[in-house]
């Protein structure tokens, strides 16, 4: 009877593996692996991109050159230009309010976030990773916890730092310890507990929050990417501010506006 031919011998197939051997030469097969570890590469690069984020925010006085501080390393250790730079001046520390509006004071006196018992903070985004770094910028602007704005009194300008699980987050917390520039500034930190908590000019404490609880408002857009009282950052730095989002606060506009702020100084 006929017998099927199968892949186990025949002319065809020992023609079909000598075939196969002249193909996978030396040169191929380098070029095969070559290939298959840029794919590994790219592969890792992937994960890499994959890597969870964190919503955190530092507070120390007034939020103009904090943000500046911010912005400077999230261009240079995570290489974020234009529109993917997350470092906003905000409001956090305070009241939850039930219509999510916090502003800056104004004329109105609609959801005045001093009054609500927050403080001027940096919100951003960035990879669990990089917390170690930015850790660490933040106790560079904040030296002994205590801000250089010394001219401004009030709860506002208290020196804060917002975690998920805020104090409840021993890992962390262990890494802000572990980039104080000493032991006695890491004691420094204590557990924030709201709008209650006073300012920390005379004490140098660190109020630690739980960003669940104690989430971050995004500041009007006229606050963005602002030059500091005593320090110029340039026009290219203050045009990051075209990629910030207007509120609803009043007097907020692309342009600027009506604050309580540009009411007193002008």
């Amino acid at each position: 009877s006929a017998r099927m031919s199968g892949c186990s011998s025949g002319p065809r197939v020992v023609w079909v593996r000598s075939m196969m051997r002249k193909m996978l030469s030396a040169p191929l097969l380098l070029a095969l692996i070559a290939r298959q570890g840029s794919a590994d590469e790219w592969n890792r690069k992937l994960q890499g991109s994959a890597e969870s984020h964190l919503e955190v925010y530092f507070g120390c006085g007034c939020f103009w050159h904090m943000q500046h501080g911010f912005v400077e390393l999230e261009m240079s250790s995570l290489k974020r230009r234009g529109d993917r730079i997350t470092a906003r001046a905000a409001y956090a520390g305070g009241t939850r309010p039930d219509d999510g509006l916090v502003c800056y004071h104004n004329m109105e006196g609609k959801a005045d976030y001093g009054m609500m018992g927050h403080a001027e903070v940096v919100s951003m985004s960035i990879p669990q990773s990089t917390f170690p770094q930015f850790a660490q910028r933040f106790w560079t602007l904040c030296q002994g916890g205590l801000r250089q704005d010394t001219q401004d009194a009030g709860s506002e300008y208290r020196s804060v730092v917002g975690l998920p699980g805020g104090w409840g987050n021993a890992a962390l917390l262990q890494i802000l310890k572990g980039q104080a520039p000493s032991p006695e500034d890491a004691k420094k930190l204590v557990e924030g507990h709201g709008s209650s908590d006073g300012d920390t000019l005379t004490t140098g404490e660190v109020y630690v929050y739980d960003t669940n609880k104690f989430p971050a408002y995004t500041a009007e857009k006229f606050h963005q990417f602002h030059d500091d009282m005593r320090d110029q950052y340039g026009s290219k730095y203050n045009e990051f501010r075209r990629f910030a989002t207007q509120t609803k606060c009043p007097g907020d506009s692309a342009a600027g506006g009506l604050s309580f702020l540009s009411w007193v100084t002008s």
